[in-house]
């Protein structure tokens, strides 16, 4: 079965995104498309829920199981289609821009862009859910959430796929963000480099560059990140003293809390407070 929602111009014509149309096939071992270059001058994007499919890509077919996905920038040539043993349940959105680019990085442009889900797959498909009921029973008054459920998939699928694809599909990736976590939650606790890479199972060296690969940014950087954000808090919900707040947020000396928060901010500790207490 096929299904297919075409959408009105939006009212608003300075959306990041918005769909051309959307829809879903399931149940139909002889869905394929071929278009040639030039043809389709929106992206292309269709995720898959359940089964198979497959996409043709530098002249070899790639096998794509549930929970995957592809991308087509505007004007690509585009060759995919089920898995007739095993027919797909897949949703896909043909969209259009104005200013996505810069989130897409060249994403689906001169060659497909695939990708798993991973632990965004929940998110990304309960977006696309969202998307498709607003747009089957369309009112000018839900264009915004339109666009923003279309804006949250893009964003959550560039999230999940980070730089590096190995790292995605050896599940390092996933690894790295729960130590992210754990850093987040426990950073007032006496962490450093070490005593995080011991946990996580890595020599430091090794971990630093792992933690880099799929965060973006140094364990020790984001240690930094995490305790000031703290720090935030603390002086705009709390009456506590400056010294105790370094001491609360992770910080062993106020004096060196004053003067890293100051290079971060650009503020004192105690102009944040005045600022935004």
């Amino acid at each position: 079965m096929r299904e297919h929602i075409y959408l009105p111009q939006p009212s608003y014509l300075h959306y990041v995104c918005y769909p051309e149309s959307c829809g879903r096939y399931y149940l139909d071992p002889e869905h394929r498309e071929r278009r040639p270059a030039g043809m389709l001058n929106e992206y292309n994007l269709h995720i898959i829920v359940s089964g198979k499919g497959y996409v043709m890509a530098e002249g070899e077919r790639q096998e794509l199981p549930a929970g995957s996905g592809f991308l087509y920038g505007p004007g690509e040539s585009q060759d995919y289609g089920t898995d007739p043993e095993d027919p797909w349940d897949v949703r896909w959105v043909h969209f259009a821009w104005n200013g996505i680019e810069p989130l897409l990085e060249g994403k689906g442009r001169g060659e497909v862009w695939l990708f798993t889900l991973a632990q965004q797959r929940i998110r990304v498909e309960q977006a696309l859910e969202r998307l498709t009921r607003l747009s089957g029973a369309f009112e000018s008054a839900n264009e915004p959430a339109i666009s923003a459920s279309l804006y949250e998939v893009l964003a959550a699928l560039l999230y999940n796929a980070g730089r590096h694809r190995r790292l995605a599909r050896s599940g390092t990736r996933e690894k790295m963000f729960e130590v992210a976590d754990y850093i987040r939650a426990n950073c007032a606790k006496n962490l450093n480099l070490t005593s995080i890479a011991d946990k996580a199972g890595y020599s430091p060296y090794h971990f630093t560059r792992i933690f880099r690969d799929a965060v973006g940014k140094s364990p020790t950087h984001y240690l930094t990140e995490c305790r000031i954000l703290l720090a935030k808090n603390f002086l705009v919900s709390t009456p506590l003293a400056i010294k105790q707040i370094a001491y609360e947020s992770g910080f062993s000396q106020s004096s060196y809390f004053i003067s890293l928060f100051h290079r971060m901010t650009g503020l004192t500790p105690q102009q944040f407070r005045d600022l935004y207490g």
